[in-house]
């Protein structure tokens, strides 16, 4: 985008005067922002820490209770009576009991005689005093030695209780110890909760086996409801995080919006210091978030030194959205832009008034003066002219423009550089009418010279075929021509040629010289020399390309230009019937057989036989084939094939005979058009990127002649 001086000027007084004030504004910002976070930060550290200590003393609270009211029961006692009195299975026979009553109990309802003997014995119901004392838990049973169960104070999601973590870990604690895991959502209470888990011992041989496992199912949300945490004003959330950073409750009412997923990976690592502290981080489903954090320790003393453990480290988080944090601060920083940005207006404005007058309406003048100047007429054609015989040639607007700029006074520098100016302008346009001229003089040259270049390379193509076989000539078989010309450029190097070998034989020699443009049509120039010169060994079309590539490669190798040629010679025998042809590097020519209704190309695999111009001792392969009435070689050079549509997908091999197969019935001039056509058709118009030459051969029948004799095709060397 092209800027104005008036704009530029109105930049430069905007950035002079607004510096300051972004220096002020990110020195407010950065040191405020830091500051408020800080201090934010740690009244968040110190909410967690708060509601960590009350969750901390909650719990132990339960657990004490639990764990006073086992100590004072005749559990233990009532547990064991009934383990003596259970019959006595061997481990195959208790097996096949557990997995018997394991697919029933799902099944079983509230008159089930087995859920009944759980549900409604003397166990059970002081286990239901007791939760009718203490809500918070929301479910509690007890198991044997073997984790069946005994007494429940509602029906449980298993019978068996053996294969669960929490039995296998709570049997085995010592005496007065508790084993409890972390927040869960327990499936049989349909709650979130803390498992706490008591082996059942004896209180007069602590080191005994346990006689059974005594589990409490702690309700969670109405037990962390009930805590009254500082600043319950605030919007920060209150939540706890596990290990792995998942969020797995909220403290207190939710919030408005859903419960973040959890903290990202780097706040995972701080929390997991267990170390209180503050810190800026992505929560998960919430953006950035400034966190104050501390381990939640569930793991303290009880009564009579009964300390639980098995909790997975749980975290108490305390955060709020960051930037709402930083609300303060920006409203100070709005106050300060606000009065800021009228003092940059106000200045700049008085600065633009100053500039406007004294530097840019001269500069604006110059710069009209300029464009004027390069777009009128040419001045004078005397070096010696001077500006008052100068002026008359320009047109108004420039002659006005010019004296604008020589009537500036503005007593400085660029009152001297408007007087420079107008003596510039007038040589610099004296000059471009010299310029133009030369121009105009080379440019025509170069015209005539590409324009005798064209007609010189049409005279060197064919502009009449020989006749073959000659009238005096007696043959079964007559051949008709006809070629197509396009050249990439003003010039090709594109070349091809029919030589009359004798009465009814002709040879077909096409071309195609590496490049396109002036230097290859010189080349072609150079292959019609050869071609005429050699034109009396041109029967054997092997050694012909030989003699060709060697006398060619001479010529290149003293002009030390590398260039190349890819070449094909055929020779149709109208007496006999025959084809031989030989390839330098060139693509095959295609054979339309009418008669078979086929377009198949002349030769299927050729190797080694290099184009003309690379190696001077190169040796090519001569081959035969048949050639029958109304057959049609066509010979092309790659400028057919390699031609490419907006895609960039070439016309190809394949779309060259579809297009032949889709005319044999044409003549060869209407065939070789349809060839031109469908190239077109297929490239969209895009202009040539090379040369196209095409040269179409038909055998015709001659009224007078004798079908002649089949030969099998054959390669000679």
């Amino acid at each position: 985008m092209h800027l104005g001086i008036r704009t530029k000027f109105i930049g430069i007084l905007v950035v002079a005067a607004g510096i300051p004030l972004c220096i002020g504004i990110i020195t407010v910002w950065v040191l405020g922002s830091y500051h408020y976070r800080r201090e934010k930060g740690v009244l968040f550290e110190s909410l967690a820490i708060h509601l960590a200590q009350g969750l901390n003393q909650a719990v132990d609270k339960q657990l004490e209770e639990l764990d006073d009211w086992l100590l004072l029961s005749d559990l233990y006692e009532r547990i064991h009576v009934q383990n003596e009195t259970q019959p006595r299975l061997t481990d195959a026979e208790f097996a096949a009991h557990i997995q018997q009553m394991e697919a029933r109990w799902p099944a079983f309802d509230a008159t089930a005689p087995e859920l009944r003997r759980v549900l409604a014995n003397d166990i059970a119901r002081r286990l239901e005093e007791f939760r009718s004392l203490h809500p918070l838990f929301a479910e509690i049973f007890v198991t044997d030695g073997k984790g069946q169960l005994v007494a429940a104070t509602g029906k449980t999601s298993d019978y068996w209780q053996a294969d669960e973590v929490w039995w296998q870990r709570g049997i085995k604690v010592g005496y007065r110890r508790v084993y409890a895991e972390g927040i869960n959502f327990d499936e049989s209470a349909q709650v979130y909760s803390i498992d706490v888990a008591i082996p059942i011992r004896d209180r007069t041989q602590p080191a005994a086996p346990p006689v059974g496992v005594l589990k409490g199912v702690l309700r969670i949300s109405p037990l962390f409801s009930t805590l009254q945490p500082i600043l319950s004003d605030t919007l920060a959330r209150r939540q706890l995080v596990d290990t792995e950073g998942r969020i797995v409750f909220e403290i207190g009412p939710p919030s408005v919006g859903s419960l973040p997923s959890g903290v990202g990976s780097e706040m995972v690592k701080r929390i997991a210091s267990n170390r209180p502290g503050w810190a800026i981080e992505e929560v998960n489903g919430a953006g950035t978030r400034l966190i104050g954090f501390t381990r939640l320790q569930l793991t303290g003393p009880l009564m009579d030194n009964s300390v639980p453990f098995g909790i997975r480290p749980l975290y108490v988080i305390v955060h709020d959205d960051a930037s709402a944090v930083l609300g303060p601060v920006r409203r100070q920083l709005r106050l300060l832009a606000a009065t800021g940005g009228l003092v940059v207006l106000a200045f700049t404005l008085l600065g633009l008034y100053i500039a406007n007058s004294k530097i840019i309406m001269p500069v604006q003048r110059l710069r009209s003066a300029a464009q004027l100047v390069a777009a009128s007429a040419k001045l004078v054609d005397s070096p010696n002219a001077n500006v008052a015989n100068a002026q008359p040639r320009a047109s108004r607007a420039s002659t006005n423009a010019l004296d604008d700029v020589r009537n500036l006074h503005t007593g400085d520098e660029i009152e001297d550089l408007a007087h420079d100016f107008v003596a510039m302008a007038v040589r610099v346009l004296r000059y471009h009418e010299q310029l133009e001229e030369e121009i105009a003089f080379k440019t025509a040259e170069i015209q005539r010279d590409l324009q005798f270049a064209r007609e010189f390379q049409e005279a060197l193509m064919p502009h009449s075929y020989p006749q073959v076989p000659s009238e005096t000539c007696v043959a079964p078989l007559a051949l008709h021509f006809h070629h197509i010309y396009k050249a990439a450029s003003s010039v090709g190097g594109d070349f091809f040629d029919v030589l009359k070998l004798d009465d009814h034989r002709a040879g077909i020699f096409i071309a195609d010289v590496m490049g396109h443009g002036t230097r290859s049509a010189l080349v072609t120039a150079i292959l019609r020399t050869l071609l005429q010169d050699l034109s009396a060994q041109a029967n054997d079309p092997a050694h012909f390309l030989e003699l060709m590539n060697r006398h060619f490669f001479d010529l290149v190798q003293e002009s030390k230009q590398f260039i190349f040629v890819s070449a094909f010679y055929l020779i149709v025998d109208t007496q006999k019937g025959i084809t031989t042809y030989a390839s330098a590097g060139h693509p095959s020519p295609l054979v339309a057989e009418r008669r078979r209704r086929t377009v198949r190309p002349l030769i299927q695999n050729l190797h080694n036989n290099p184009a003309l111009g690379l190696f001077r001792e190169s040796h090519y392969t001569s081959f035969t084939s048949f050639a029958a009435k109304d057959d049609v070689f066509l010979l092309y050079t790659d400028g057919i094939i390699e031609a490419a549509n907006a895609e960039g997908e070439e016309f190809g091999r394949e779309r060259l005979s579809r297009v032949l197969e889709q005319n044999l019935d044409c003549t060869i001039t209407d065939l070789t058009q349809a060839v031109i056509d469908a190239v077109n058709q297929f490239t969209g118009g895009i202009p040539l990127i090379d040369d196209i030459c095409l040269v179409a051969v038909e055998v015709a029948g001659s009224p007078t002649g004798v079908a002649p004799q089949p030969v099998e095709t054959s390669a000679v060397n």
